[in-house]
């Protein structure tokens, strides 16, 4: 079936599972695959979409917080024993 575009939401690009397809319950969570098949109400998958586009953005131009250095790792002191003679 030939979806139009008037049947898609912002940032669709695949038909919208059933409810109990098994891709749908188990990403049901997942933001960019709920925006790519249109699993949300029109107002959410606005929102959405923007967030996840905002995030995709970031992570071409290298911010945000993929890329953001570690922290430094703290150094363990080491503990010298003393023989007894």
């Amino acid at each position: 079936k030939n979806m139009a575009s008037s049947d898609l939401k912002p940032g669709q690009k695949y038909p919208t599972p059933t409810p109990g397809f098994g891709d749908r319950v188990f990403y049901e969570n997942g933001k960019e695959w709920c925006v790519n098949y249109g699993v949300l109400s029109y107002k959410k998958a606005e929102k959405l979409f923007q967030i996840v586009s905002d995030r995709k953005r970031r992570q071409r131009l290298g911010g945000g917080a993929a890329s953001s250095p570690a922290p430094p790792k703290k150094k363990k002191a080491k503990v010298i024993k003393k023989e007894e003679p």
